[in-house]
């Protein structure tokens, strides 16, 4: 890649700026949502492997939401012991709210995105 230098009153002056006007070869693309008929939808296939693809991610997430999970109650009941109960019952429950949110973000979001085939 090429860097190019510019004068800073040239900047300035935003003489830098060349606009290319479109070509020919870009009209069809700009036309396309205008035209009735034409329906841009992922293949099947696309989609699934889309979804597959993040798989590993999302059960790396969920295999360490329980000890991450683990460690913050123990830690919520370290406070419960020495006095302060108020912190300790906030992080078990702020650690039990977020190992089921971990565990059921997948499934709401597996909803949506079948609810939202009917859609298109």
């Amino acid at each position: 890649m090429r860097t190019k230098t510019y004068d800073f009153k040239e900047f300035m002056r935003g003489e830098h700026e060349v606009v290319k006007p479109p070509t020919l070869s870009l009209m069809p693309l700009a036309a396309a949502p205008f035209i009735p008929g034409t329906v841009y939808a992922a293949d099947e296939s696309v989609k699934a492997k889309m979804m597959d693809a993040f798989n590993p991610l999302i059960e790396l997430i969920q295999g360490l939401a329980y000890p991450v999970a683990m460690v913050v109650v123990l830690g919520g009941a370290i406070f419960v012991m020495i006095g302060n109960s108020d912190k300790g019952f906030s992080m078990m429950q702020k650690a039990g709210m977020g190992y089921l949110l971990v565990m059921i973000a997948p499934m709401v979001l597996d909803v949506l995105v079948d609810s939202m085939d009917g859609v298109v």
